[in-house]
């Protein structure tokens, strides 16, 4: 399959990124496929540019008391997901977010799934036994799977059934004694709420307190006297293993580096994943000591992620449909703007930017998705699981939603309809060709025909010069597109 440099580089911020937009391309395009993917993988030295506290989430106007349920930030990594200049980070932190998922059905303290998400986005990037140290001891986890009630003479095996069957070796490579020695690893952590350690002082002072000075609402402690130091037996050979131990020889197991290799192939590339590029990218983890980093660059750099079954024919989950949509509305400078320089962590979110949150979270879960609550511990099912008729349904009425069809503001229409406006020389035929480039959407002729047939029965040009008349119209053409089969794929 040839492709362009451009074409290319829309291919890598589909899967690396959370899609791309036409100055993302005219930004890239110069520094070339290998910048790209370098510039993709070292987000760190970018500045975000995420401007919003979590904290914001957590006041309502008029009201005193700070609010701190699980859903609250959700919705703020929905707004960091349209807003960050770091999309390969977050995507990435979705990934783990999956991989290691935790549920804020019974996480329901908001602050520990913050703690929890920090974690996932710090490792990110870097090598896998460090992403799951930090993840065995994270509070949420902890609570998740039961770790902080697991004690010497009581050892709770959820954590360690799942630490072998969906974090590392994958089921079939352990044994229920594997499982039973290693809980015995894991005792001994407990979990401090810092805002309920003093009953002298009032919950919402101390949350107060904690929201100015930068502090810990909940931590995770260790405690020896709780922890079984004795010999364990896994896998054929006696250790006093600890947990770090335990994970630093079960995080370089082959098994363990074909499982994780293969489940960021397929997050990222979708294929199948051909036996040589297995057995290097296995050879590569188990090498770089599991570096994230180097797995996916070595994903890029494979000729099978390049490969005519691979572009475009990955399918989109609710994530990548929903905020790539508005990402690529370039929403990013507005939100900024409406977000002002008077806000801090103690002052309620703007109302549009909270509303632009909400619309993100309710679009996802139309299609079975809520952010930070998956629906067990394995996760969501990726890939064909997400072409369902429901989902067909709520793609073509998200439309409706962004365009404001019907509604009595239509902001987002009027913005788009300026571009399409600006651009010479207009004409109904390049006016789609500009609301498909704006959407990164590849359609065949025919089906470029019929949007074109959409616009013009809804007023054609004319109609882009009003608010409500860009709404009517530019959400027929959407209605078709975000419909269309072939913009399910990325």
């Amino acid at each position: 399959m040839s492709l362009t440099n451009r074409q290319k580089i829309a291919h890598l911020m589909r899967r690396f990124a959370l899609g791309a937009t036409e100055s993302d391309l005219d930004r890239l395009e110069p520094i070339g496929v290998e910048g790209t993917i370098e510039f993709l993988l070292n987000e760190d030295n970018i500045d975000e540019a995420f401007p919003i506290s979590p904290w914001e989430f957590c006041h309502e106007t008029d009201k005193t008391e700070i609010y701190l349920d699980g859903y609250r930030f959700s919705s703020w990594w929905a707004l960091r997901l349209l807003m960050s200049h770091r999309p390969a980070e977050q995507k990435l932190t979705f990934f783990w977010h999956n991989h290691f998922a935790v549920s804020g059905e019974k996480v329901e303290f908001g602050p520990m799934l913050l703690t929890y998400l920090e974690t996932l986005r710090s490792h990110a990037f870097g090598d896998f036994s460090s992403l799951l140290k930090a993840i065995s001891r994270d509070p949420a986890m902890l609570h998740y799977l039961d770790g902080d009630t697991s004690v010497r003479d009581h050892p709770n095996e959820n954590f360690a059934r799942e630490f072998f069957e969906l974090f590392t070796v994958s089921k079939g490579n352990y044994t229920e004694n594997d499982i039973h020695e290693a809980a015995r690893s894991f005792t001994g952590w407990a979990i401090r709420y810092l805002v309920y350690e003093d009953p002298g002082q009032d919950f919402q002072e101390k949350v107060r307190n904690c929201i100015a000075r930068n502090i810990p609402m909940v931590t995770s402690s260790f405690s020896p006297d709780l922890f079984d130091d004795s010999a364990k037996n896994i896998f054929g050979k006696s250790a006093p293993y600890t947990a770090d131990s335990l994970i630093d020889e079960i995080a370089l197991k082959p098994q363990t580096a074909y499982y994780i290799t293969q489940k960021l192939w397929h997050f990222f590339a979708g294929t199948e994943i051909p036996a040589r590029v297995a057995n290097r990218l296995a050879t590569l983890f188990i090498k770089t000591n599991g570096n994230t980093k180097s797995i996916l660059r070595e994903i890029a750099k494979t000729e099978e992620f390049w490969a005519e079954d691979c572009v475009r024919h990955l399918p989109k989950s609710p994530l990548e449909f929903v905020v790539s949509v508005l990402r690529q509305a370039q929403l990013q400078p507005i939100m900024t703007a409406m977000h002002g320089k008077g806000a801090t962590p103690t002052t309620p979110l703007a109302k549009p930017l909270r509303d632009t949150a909400g619309l993100i979270l309710v679009s996802m879960q139309k299609q079975g998705m809520v952010l930070l609550f998956p629906p067990n511990v394995g996760g969501w099912n990726l890939g064909k699981a997400w072409i369902t008729p429901n989902n067909m349904l709520a793609r073509a009425e998200f439309a409706n939603l962004i365009f404001g069809v019907g509604q009595p503001d239509q902001p987002l229409a009027a913005y788009i309809a300026k571009q399409i406006l600006d651009s010479n020389p207009i004409t109904s035929y390049n006016t789609i060709v500009k609301f498909l480039s704006m959407f990164d959407a590849d359609l065949p002729a025919s089906k470029q025909y019929l949007l074109i047939q959409a616009f013009e029965k809804e007023g054609g040009l004319p109609s882009l010069e009003t608010p409500s008349g860009a709404s009517r119209t530019l959400g027929a053409v959407a209605r078709l597109l975000f419909a269309s089969p072939e913009f399910q794929f990325c």
